[in-house]
């Protein structure tokens, strides 16, 4: 681990100046609403931010088993949701494989952009203008843009990809590729590919800090979270979680301090401190079965984990690092994400 560098001082800094915005953002007490994707349900559960209570149902397809909503992303101004939607051929490119983008009001899709090749985790740009997709059955990542659909670029990555993010800044797009472990990094302002970097075993996910210092790649069979030094665009550490953990989606922290690891195989959330990189605790008890995706409150102050086994998601205290409640969503929840509520509401 890197300690008493330069880029280590930077980077205390800016988690400092991003705590004071974190802490403005919570005073902000803007409303915020949960949406949970369903594998096997086909459809999307909204939760009310505050009391939990189911507010809608969005059916994608009515084909429950044959059709499937998997990654997600919302809108900055919280009024789209983008879905990517894929059947149960992921060998195969069909006309299924698209990304929807749903209103969250009217829970109807007003875009379906073709992404061929069994699309399975996507990333709203910070701006919301564009999203990219992970094309899995084609070893691509894809770029559309969000107001007409109209493709900005693809470009080829390792095989099989699965996790995708777009830096703070909008400039690069990382995309993981579980077959050959290993990372792309796509400079979006220039439309070329930078570099593939070896990874853990199996990656997941890729998540950047908020300062866009760091990117993280979870790896499902090494039982690892790379880190990546953005600024040279080499791993510079690598957090072990043990090899049962079976990491995937991941989730940063507002104030940038913490990184918090949804483990499918040992039903926990780990939680890692920015930037030491060193794991705190792991937060195992009363925890549902198999979370498989994580995502956190702008507040910073409630994580919420997609737990594919047990049909729910589980409600995490920041502060106490415990589950609070457990709330019944759709059939095989996949990922979860948190959306402000627009402000016309």
């Amino acid at each position: 681990m890197k300690k008493g560098s330069s880029k280590s001082l930077m980077a205390l800094a800016a988690t400092g100046l991003l705590a004071l915005g974190g802490l403005a953002a919570a005073q902000d007490d803007q409303a915020y609403r949960i949406y949970v994707s369903n594998e096997y349900g086909a459809g999307i559960t909204v939760l009310d931010g505050e009391s939990y209570e189911q507010i809608n149902y969005i059916d994608i397809t009515g084909r429950p088993g044959e059709v499937r909503p998997r990654g997600m992303g919302v809108s900055p101004d919280g009024s789209v949701i983008y879905v990517a939607v894929s059947d149960f051929f992921p060998v195969l490119e069909t006309p299924e494989d698209k990304l929807v983008a749903i209103d969250v009001e009217t829970g109807e899709v007003t875009l379906e952009i073709s992404a061929g090749g069994n699309p399975e985790r996507l990333f709203v740009s910070p701006d919301g203008t564009q999203v990219w997709a992970a094309l899995e059955a084609i070893a691509q990542g894809g770029g559309y843009y969000t107001e007409t659909g109209e493709e900005i670029a693809t470009f080829r990555t390792g095989v099989e990809p699965e996790g995708v993010a777009v830096s703070p800044d909008g400039r690069y797009v990382y995309l993981s590729a579980e077959a050959t472990h290993t990372t792309t990094i796509f400079d979006i302002e220039n439309l070329e590919t930078v570099k593939h970097l070896l990874v853990g075993n199996r990656p997941r996910e890729v998540r950047f800090s908020p300062d866009g210092a760091w990117a993280y790649v979870s790896a499902e069979i090494g039982g690892t979270v790379s880190v990546i030094d953005t600024e040279l665009q080499e791993v510079v550490d690598t957090v072990s979680l043990g090899l049962d953990s079976r990491p995937v989606e991941m989730a940063v922290s507002p104030a940038g301090d913490r990184l918090y690891v949804a483990g499918g195989g040992t039903n926990a959330v780990y939680v890692i401190s920015i930037p030491e990189h060193e794991l705190i605790t792991t937060i195992t008890e009363n925890m549902g079965r198999r979370p498989w995706g994580i995502t956190i409150t702008p507040d910073g102050e409630r994580v919420f984990t997609a737990n594919g086994l047990s049909d729910s998601i589980s409600v995490i205290d920041t502060e106490c690092l415990c589950v609070v409640e457990n709330i019944e969503v759709g059939r095989g929840p996949h990922s979860v994400e948190v959306g402000v509520v627009p402000n016309d509401q």
